[in-house]
This record gives structure tokens, sequence and C-alpha cells, in this order.
């Protein structure tokens, strides 16, 4: 053997343990998470770091009624929204079937039957596409664009990108799971049961360290006749619809639960009686005024709601929680719907 070839060796060699130690790390902060956002930043860091890409695109599957795909673009480090049509189904069976850990994207080109697919793949410059696998299958692509410098990827360095894409789907996969054990899953807001440990934290947490919270509940005034009226499909998509408009009705910190049938819960962290009003009666007043989709015409239904501040010397457990926040909601129905009442203290 050479002189070169062994410095060669030796150069390839530590180059391969350095990325092993690289990727150990990044594995550990990936498969630490169950935050999917938190688990793509990682990813994100690590790649265009190391390589310098302009961007990195994730194209994820959803189970949505207008759409089955939704796409994740990050230009450098910054997360921007991004169009392009494509189907994430199309793609994820096309990988299944040939069964390729990457693909340069000019054989994608050639061999991908619908070519308007690779022309909105090419608006991004992409240079590889690595599907997200696990042994239950492709949770998803990662569309790789070209080198920072321009040139090619070598193998080392595509095994490199492969094995951090590999640690990332499994913690994807995980984060899903954990989603959908901790979900309704009709209306994507949390469970009754994972509602109820939340609340249990939460007081504990509050008698820790002196904080307040509030906690909201609400249901739909006269939902049973709205059903014998509308039919139950039709309720189901005012469930689904006062979902969304509750998630865009209070802070990203706050927690909103589908506590069952048509009622709901929310837990506003910080928040005292005042606060927890002003945002009950900005519920109200959302659902109250929005045309929900009907049958040809727009539909109304009103919300009555109660809200309770956690008071330590008054309420030990989630039971007692509930129990004031359920009293003043059923004060608003007896009061005449359509109402916020505040649990006061006695």
């Amino acid at each position: 053997m050479s002189d070169t070839t062994y410095e060669l060796n030796n150069i390839s060699l530590s180059q391969e343990n350095q990325d092993l130690k690289e990727i150990i790390e990044i594995a550990i902060q990936i498969t630490a998470d169950l935050d999917v956002t938190n688990i793509l930043k990682n990813v994100v860091w690590s790649i265009v770091a190391k390589f310098q890409t302009a961007s990195l695109t994730f194209v994820f599957p959803v189970e949505d009624e207008e759409n089955d795909t939704r796409l994740v673009h990050y230009e450098g480090f910054k997360q921007k929204d991004i169009s392009l049509d494509i189907s994430s189904s199309s793609l994820i069976s096309y990988f299944e079937r040939v069964e390729f850990n990457e693909i340069r994207f000019k054989d994608f080109k050639e061999n991908f039957p619908d070519s308007r697919v690779s022309k909105e793949i090419e608006r991004l410059n992409i240079d590889y596409l690595v599907p997200l696998k696990t042994d239950k299958g492709i949770t998803g692509i990662l569309l790789l664009p070209v080198k920072g410098n321009r040139k090619e990827y070598t193998l080392l360095e595509m095994q490199y990108i492969s094995r951090i894409v590999r640690f990332a789907a499994i913690a994807l996969e995980n984060a899903n799971l954990y989603h959908q054990a901790t979900t309704d899953r009709m209306t994507k807001l949390y469970s009754h049961h994972f509602f109820e440990k939340t609340l249990d934290d939460e007081i504990a947490r509050s008698r820790r360290y002196g904080k307040t919270f509030v906690l909201i509940m609400f249901d739909i005034d006269h939902f049973k006749n709205f059903n014998d009226t509308y039919g139950h499909l039709q309720g189901d998509i005012i469930i689904k619809e006062i979902a969304k408009l509750l998630l865009k009705s209070i802070r990203q910190i706050d927690f909103a639960a589908r506590y069952g049938g048509e009622e709901f819960a929310v837990i506003l962290p910080e928040v005292d009686i005042d606060g927890g009003a002003v945002v009950a009666e900005r519920i109200r007043k959302t659902i109250a005024a929005h045309p929900f989709p009907g049958n040809g015409k727009p539909l109304h239904v009103t919300v009555s709601l109660g809200v309770a501040e956690y008071d330590p010397e008054r309420i030990h457990s989630v039971s007692q929680m509930i129990g004031e926040a359920d009293k003043a909601l059923y004060e608003s129905k007896e009061n005449g719907r359509n109402r916020v009442t505040l649990s006061r203290k006695k």
C-alpha cells in the first residue's frame, strides 16, 4: 500500500468516525422529543449547517378532506410557506415500490410516471429525494437541494444524511403514536383522558409555584334538537368547525380538549377569572357569529360557557375543578344559554 493510499484511508476513517459522533449527538436530540416541529428543526439544523443547502422541504401525508399533503419548508433555518402541486400518496407509493433509501432527482425525473410532479419538485433545485422510512413504512419524503458549494454529495455524505433521516423517521413515528393516543380523532383537540391528566398536572404546578389558572367548560346549545333536525353528519361538521374556531381563539400555550359529545374544555395557564371571562366571551361571540356550512345554506349555533379559577384553599382535585366550571356552565344554560357564567368565591 502506498503512503498516499494509507493517508487517504486514514482520512476517510477519521471523517467517518467524526460523522458517527455527530450523528449520535443529533440522534439523541431528535429521538428525545415528541414535538414534530422540534424534531424537524433538529434535522434542518444538522443538514443545513453542515451542507449549506439553501432550503429543506418535508412532504407528509395528512388526513384532510381538502388535501392529502402537508409541506414543511425551510429556507435556511426559517420556516416559510410554500405551495407545490404534488401528492404525498403518489410519492410514498413510488418509494414503497422501488425500495430506495434515496434517489437522485435526475433519476427520479426519468422514472416517476407523472412529469407534472417532477416539474413542481424541480422548482426547488432538488438533488436528492430521501424517504423517511421505518420498519412500519414510509412516513414522509425529504426533498434535499444541491449543496451550497454546488458540488455533488459524496457517498459518505449521503450516508450521513440517510442516517439522520432514519432517526428522524423513528422520532416522527413515535410523535405520531403519542399524538394519536392523546388526541380526539374527530376534532384533533386533546382527548378527555389526556385533558384530565393535564388538569391534574396544572393543579400540582399551580399549588407548588403559587400560580393560578382558569378552566373553561362549554357545550353547544340545544345540540340534540340540532341533530334531530339536520342529522348527525351535519352535527359532526358543527363539532369539527367549533374545534377550529376554538383553537383560533386561544393562545398557543393554552390547552383545548373535547370533553365528550358536544362538550369542550379549555385550560388557560397563569390567567385569573377576569382574564378567563375575556377569553370565554371571545369564544362565545366567535361561534355565535360564524356561518357554519350547511346543506345549501349557512347554519348558526350558540354555546354556553362556565369559567372557574383555581383556588388552592377550596380545590384539591381534578373532579372539584371540573365541578366548579361545570356548575357555572349549567347556570349559563338555566339563565337562557348563549352566555358566559363565572364561578365566584362564596
